[in-house]
């Protein structure tokens, strides 16, 4: 059975995912038991209809994923491990993944952001990301950040903007051009949270009634202290967790961060660099030319 393979290719490294499959008739299961092959083209045609998919009868790829998210998140609620109420989804090779944040905004709907495809690499495979780094914008929001990517033909995943909002911009399964390292971009899913950094801004945002930014003194990265500068909003740092935490569901990227001895690291880490590391890093960890986001302590984040 080719569908069958297809699954159990997608979630192989996903043991948990695996055990689940393995314990599934699948035909019985997904998509209710027939008494014919025309019955049951018949059921699948039905079903690819409701998801605007090609209505060939056959179980292709996309008609499993979505059949199987579709499952999944029935199962979930039945077992109370899911409050439909909080939850709003991202988007990860086309499957609609649920994240714990109740401001989402997706890019296939049409008055949201969407990245033009001049900006990122189409990727026609299932792509297995193993790191999520961040970045901050030095931009007063998301859409002047946005607008500064699609200008000079560059990209990232997701947005957090000022109130916290995220905006997925481009789906996870392609490639953002965002790391300034061929290998790390390859292997990650990349964030900018809003922030213009310099202090003299201040009154803009208080202005636009964000409120005052917290300041951040005696942040450490290379070796050297910076100058004080602005910090994150605490909803912004909210955001930033309930998405490490859903790609964390979604391809299984571990909540840590870069350490040595015990200690959180604040420069470089060779196995970022090669995209070796597997969790979640600042901009500074994979090049010495970037000090985003020093401040912000990531092992205490993921905690």
């Amino acid at each position: 059975m080719k569908w069958y393979e297809s699954i159990c290719k997608i979630f192989s490294k996903n043991k948990s995912a695996q055990k689940e499959i393995d314990a599934l008739d699948w035909e019985k299961a997904l998509f209710g038991k027939s008494s014919s092959k025309e019955e049951f083209a018949g059921k699948i045609s039905k079903f690819q209809e409701k998801y605007d998919l090609p209505e060939t009868g056959h179980i292709d790829s996309s008609t499993l994923r979505r059949r199987y998210t579709e499952h999944e998140s029935v199962l979930s609620v039945i077992e109370g491990k899911v409050e439909i109420h909080n939850y709003k989804k991202i988007i990860c090779d086309d499957i609609r993944i649920p994240i714990e944040w109740d401001q989402v905004k997706l890019f296939n709907h049409p008055k949201n952001l969407k990245l033009p495809e001049k900006c990122y690499k189409k990727y026609d495979d299932h792509r297995e990301p193993t790191m999520f780094v961040a970045h901050w914008d030095v931009c007063l929001s998301s859409k002047s950040c946005f607008n500064v990517l699609e200008k000079r033909n560059l990209s990232v995943h997701f947005l957090i903007d000022n109130d916290g909002t995220i905006h997925q911009i481009m789906d996870t399964n392609d490639i953002a051009w965002h790391a300034g390292n061929k290998k790390v971009n390859n292997k990650s899913i990349g964030v900018e949270i809003s922030n213009a950094y310099y202090p003299k801004y201040q009154d803009i945002y208080r202005m636009k009634n964000f409120g005052l930014r917290p300041v951040w003194k005696n942040s450490r990265v290379h070796g050297r202290t910076l100058e004080p500068h602005l910090g994150f909003y605490d909803v912004q740092i909210q955001a930033f967790k309930a998405l490490a935490k859903a790609l964390n569901h979604a391809y299984g990227i571990p909540l840590v961060a870069p350490m040595e001895n015990n200690k959180f690291v604040e420069t470089i880490y060779y196995d970022a660099t090669k995209a070796k590391f597997k969790g979640v890093v600042s901009h500074y960890h994979i090049t010495k030319r970037k000090i985003d986001c020093a401040g912000l302590n990531l092992d205490e984040v993921l905690k």
